[in-house]
């Protein structure tokens, strides 16, 4: 029984070993003239689809798989845009940034960029950058924890239990929020949306894997870099929140933004503090309240609730 247990093991590590990296895409957006792509190169993971029986320690197993894996260090990697080629190296936990800058109107909307490693080229893979076209037009970006998805965040012990020993298929939805979303991205052009979390970019599959499962609308999904290089604070939301979502309004001119968030942190002081900043580019503020689930126009003031 030991010696088959142990020749398993071995024989699971060398497969993975033959099977080489492979390149993980966080996100990739930008306009005409700027292109932000970030990502990490690991060891190929393959996890088994979700199911709604599955038991907790089904699902334990299955985070924990997310969060320890063997990341590659120190590896070159290739950008490729049209003509254009850019390289960089991955950092010590084998996370990856580009930030190009190109003529102006270079660019244009699912604008195709392809990653791979220089070293291995049968490494690769390719994404459509998500680039807007310079119309006015209103745009969302929305909190993910209790605010698309019940997470208990100010219960230490509930938000532990939901992410680690629930997966996204037993997850509960905000209940509304896919349709809400809908509705005010109708009529824009280019249906501009971005969930902005404090979740580890360890878990940006699983959040977009509960996203589709939930309907939601298609979406730039920025999730936090915890260590490595470019790392933030896994507590700390403040100025993390805050940059990102700087960084679309200067990104965006032509977009005007609602923004959504919940009271379990510090989203209404973040979102009035960006309003006041930047006048005209914040449409509207909605929150919700953790404890009652209702959610309320906060921005601009008034003496109704909204019909959103």
């Amino acid at each position: 029984m030991y010696v088959m247990k142990y020749l398993l093991i071995t024989l699971l590590t060398f497969s993975q070993l033959l099977a080489g990296d492979a390149i993980e895409v966080y996100h990739c957006y930008g306009n005409s003239q700027t292109l932000l792509v970030a990502g990490r190169v690991l060891d190929p993971r393959e996890m088994p689809e979700a199911k709604r029986d599955d038991s907790f320690l089904t699902n334990l197993w299955r985070k924990l798989g997310y969060i320890f894996n063997d990341e590659r260090k120190d590896v070159p990697v290739t950008l490729q845009v049209r003509e254009h080629t850019f390289e960089t190296r991955t950092d010590d936990e084998g996370y990856f940034t580009f930030q190009m800058t190109f003529p102006p109107e270079t660019l244009k909307p699912h604008e195709k960029v392809k990653l791979f490693l220089p070293r291995q080229p049968k490494v690769s893979t390719s994404c459509k950058a998500w680039i807007p076209s310079s119309q006015q037009q209103i745009g969302i970006i929305s909190d993910f924890d209790d605010t698309l998805i019940i997470s208990d965040v100010t219960h230490k012990l509930k938000l532990a239990y939901q992410l680690l020993l629930k997966n996204y298929k037993q997850r509960e939805a905000v209940m509304g929020m896919a349709e809400r979303f809908r509705e005010i991205l109708a009529k824009s052009p280019d249906k501009p949306l971005f969930v902005i979390t404090g979740s580890p970019k360890q878990f940006n599959v699983v959040i977009q894997k509960f996203l589709d499962y939930r309907r939601f609308p298609e979406r730039t999904l920025i999730t936090k870099q915890i260590h490595g290089d470019r790392s933030w604070s896994l507590f700390h939301q403040h100025d993390y929140k805050s940059k990102q979502i700087e960084r679309l309004i200067t990104l965006y001119p032509q977009i005007r933004w609602v923004l959504f968030g919940d009271s379990g942190e510090q989203d209404r002081e973040i979102y009035m503090k960006l309003a006041k900043k930047h006048p005209g580019k914040i449409e509207a503020i909605f929150i919700r309240d953790v404890k009652s689930g209702k959610i309320e126009k906060v921005y601009p003031a008034r003496a109704t609730p909204s019909p959103l």
